[in-house]
């Protein structure tokens, strides 16, 4: 298969490769980050970040929390100042 060489700055080299999936090429994170789809619900949008889990984004824990607020989100406000039950 033929290549092609992209010059990009190192910034954004640096903040492509903590995109990047253990053995994955370059190639292989910009074809994945193209052919995502836009999410079609919030709960599809929260599980589509699991890859990111562990890079200061979002915890099991508060994906969780985001996504039983999207299930009930008028007593939401509630859970997160504890008044009510999870």
């Amino acid at each position: 298969m033929p290549f092609t060489t992209l010059t990009v700055r190192q910034d954004v080299a640096k903040r492509l490769r903590t995109f990047k999936a253990a053995g994955e090429s370059f190639s292989d994170l910009l074809g994945r980050m193209m052919d995502d789809q836009p999410a079609r619900t919030m709960g599809e949008w929260l599980d589509s970040l699991a890859p990111l889990e562990g890079r200061g984004v979002f915890t099991a824990e508060e994906r969780e929390r985001l996504k039983q607020d999207q299930r009930t989100p008028r007593d939401s406000h509630l859970r997160r100042k504890g008044r009510a039950a999870p």
